[in-house]
């Protein structure tokens, strides 16, 4: 089938070799084969040799500058992925992403471990850094960090105290820390 007679594709379903065109918009790469991501109809840009999917649907996808919340998913010293849920509890997203955040995003000052700011769990609020997959992240910004953390001990929510920048457990009394957001979700009443 030559590609300008393919009407729709299929997530998933083979647009073209790598090597023939850049994947652009809706598309990603899989051992060498560019892949749809949405259904659409495929579009192969002969002059910028670049091949992109323009879905059937309009797919709600976060772009640089949106402010989206998310849960920590997978962690170590200097990475976290977070799934991006939508811009609020009430806006999700209808699919999947992730955003990578690094331990040079997650505050104004310096820290030594990502651990310092998020934990596994954690539901945050970022700032997305660019339009393309895998999306970057940001918590450089005193609206954006943790917004409910669990204990890492005993997985009971961690309540901030008042006028104090670490978080208590409710359960074991485990102290920890976190680039909480001033409208953190469980907060000492007292």
């Amino acid at each position: 089938m030559s590609k300008d007679n393919k009407k729709i594709v299929v997530p998933g379903e083979f647009l073209c070799a790598e090597e023939e065109f850049i994947p652009y918009t809706n598309t990603y790469v899989e051992d060498g084969v560019v892949r749809a991501t949405v259904i659409g109809k495929p579009i192969f840009d002969f002059i910028n040799r670049r091949v992109y999917v323009k879905p059937v649907k309009d797919v709600k996808m976060p772009k640089n500058g949106d402010v989206v919340i998310g849960v920590v998913k997978q962690m170590r010293d200097e990475i976290a992925v977070i799934k991006l849920l939508g811009y609020d509890i009430n806006k999700v997203f209808k699919h999947e992403f992730k955003g990578v955040l690094h331990v040079s995003q997650a505050s104004n000052s310096r820290i030594q471990s990502l651990y310092e700011a998020v934990r596994l769990g954690d539901v945050v609020r970022v700032k997305i850094l660019n339009s393309y997959i895998p999306y970057l992240v940001t918590m450089k910004d005193t609206k954006l960090g943790v917004i409910a953390a669990y204990c890492s001990k005993c997985g009971a929510p961690l309540i901030k105290e008042k006028d104090k920048e670490v978080l208590k457990c409710s359960n074991c009394g485990n102290i920890e820390t976190r680039k909480i957001v001033p409208d953190y979700a469980f907060a000492s009443r007292r």
